[in-house]
């Protein structure tokens, strides 16, 4: 397995993850915890909204992969739902192989951001988990050869810098210098 360019030696050997909060205090893996006051509406929508997995997988040269699920999506990194008791890391290596194509292998636990809101009167409260890896593909870099096992994205594509009208997952600014 390659290291990952920004990943900590020790956190390479992942276990299955359920709970994104076990990640808390191990070494290496940056835990960031973030509160907001917010609309009713908004309190609404994170209580409906799912953990998401994120990857950000890189090749030889440093770029990244990006993808746009609909012809209207803007780009990001590939990200998965998570239901509750999945596993975080089987979310996301699943969803890239059958939506891009690419096995991947995750290297790092880039991040955990841990997302909390109320409202006001703080009567109505949600949280929202993103646990973030770096990965690489085992299967090489060449998107035209990949064969998505479902139904693939619109495009998927490396680059080496974050496109302006990308859609910013927790811990994308991590992939990009």
């Amino acid at each position: 397995m390659t290291s990952h360019p920004h990943g900590d030696a020790s956190v390479t050997a992942l276990e299955p993850i359920t709970d994104h909060e076990s990640l808390r205090d191990s070494d290496g893996v940056p835990y960031h915890e973030e509160s907001d006051v917010v609309d009713d509406e908004i309190v609404e929508f994170q209580a409906d909204a799912p953990d998401l997995a994120a990857v950000g997988v890189t090749n030889d040269d440093g770029d990244v992969l990006l993808r746009r699920l609909t012809e209207t999506c803007s780009w990001k990194l590939p990200v998965a739902s998570v239901a509750p008791d999945e596993d975080y890391a089987a979310a996301i290596r699943d969803q890239v192989s059958e939506t891009i194509g690419l096995t991947v292998a995750l290297e790092t636990v880039a991040g955990v951001w841990d997302l909390h809101v109320r409202t006001e009167d703080g009567e109505r409260t949600a949280s929202r988990a993103f646990v973030v890896f770096g990965g690489a593909s085992l299967d090489g870099y060449d998107l035209d050869a990949a064969t998505p096992e479902g139904d693939g994205v619109e495009e998927a594509g490396w680059f080496d810098a974050l496109p302006e009208d990308a859609d910013r997952v927790p811990g994308t600014d991590f992939f990009f210098d």
